[in-house]
């Protein structure tokens, strides 16, 4: 958690333009617009006072959610970690695909390496257990892909659904399959789903989990960016969004207490304390 959020603050400092560090007031949000701009309001906050203001708050910040999740019960504690880490991984996705023109490719390689640390750091060995978990995450998995999906065909033009060329879509391969019309796009996804949720029920457990939290992070990423980028919903939504799915994700990968087991890393060892 602490990496990526230190990892966005450097993002964010980076990606400021060459005025900025002799005029503060010129500092930029993600999506390329000025912190001041009242619209699609962000948490960039003391960004625009100086870089030393900005890492100050930011080092509080980090520091008092690094005290938070050490105090709150296990399983409240485990919500705020992913929490924190799905809503940094959106902002800094957005630097990434905007600041520095990566597109879609840069945003897909860091939820790659993010979801391979997480598995790493909170599934280190599989137990008897991870089965169950695997199966359950998997409808997880599907309904953060089914939240894309939907979001996806809400946010076309209205001039779409006649004229399928007006697609809206930056992903090249969905919009491949938009402009061929709604029904194949649809049709797409639910091979799509059905592939996924087949590859990883055969997959080693460790490379199973790897690429189910990879493809949530991926569908979390692209549901949020209709709300934050199209509908100019703020920062906001894609947050709670974020805190919305990290609930349910906790609840199915870690077990309660009657089913936990000491076979599936420390997170499920009672001893561990």
């Amino acid at each position: 958690m602490i990496c990526v959020m230190l990892f966005s603050v450097i993002i964010e400092l980076s990606g400021q333009p060459a005025s900025y560090w002799h005029h503060p007031e010129s500092a930029i949000r993600g999506d390329g617009l000025s912190v001041n701009n009242e619209t699609n309001h962000t948490f960039d906050f003391f960004l625009d006072r100086g870089w030393q203001p900005y890492l100050i708050a930011n080092l509080i910040y980090i520091s008092g959610a690094f005290l938070l999740v050490s105090l709150l019960p296990k399983k409240a504690s485990l919500i705020t970690i992913f929490s924190f880490i799905f809503g940094h991984y959106f902002g800094t996705s957005n630097w990434l695909a905007i600041r520095w023109h990566s597109g879609v490719e840069g945003p897909n390689i860091y939820c790659s390496v993010l979801g391979l640390l997480i598995v790493l750091s909170a599934f280190p060995s599989p137990g008897p257990n991870m089965d169950k978990i695997i199966k359950r995450l998997r409808w997880v998995m599907l309904g953060a892909m089914l939240s894309d999906t939907i979001n996806t065909l809400i946010g076309q033009p209205i001039s779409y659904w006649l004229s399928p060329e007006t697609v809206h879509e930056s992903n090249s391969l969905s919009r491949f399959f938009l402009i061929q019309g709604w029904p194949v796009y649809f049709f797409w996804n639910m091979i799509l789903f059905a592939g996924v949720f087949w590859l990883v029920s055969i997959l080693p457990k460790m490379w199973a989990l790897i690429c189910i939290f990879c493809i949530i992070l991926g569908s979390f990423n692209g549901a949020s960016c209709w709300f934050f980028f199209e509908w100019r919903l703020g920062m906001e939504t894609p947050v709670i969004f974020g805190i919305l799915l990290c609930i349910i994700l906790v609840l199915i990968a870690f077990p309660t207490t009657s089913e936990k087991t000491s076979g599936i890393g420390f997170l499920y060892n009672e001893s561990s304390a």
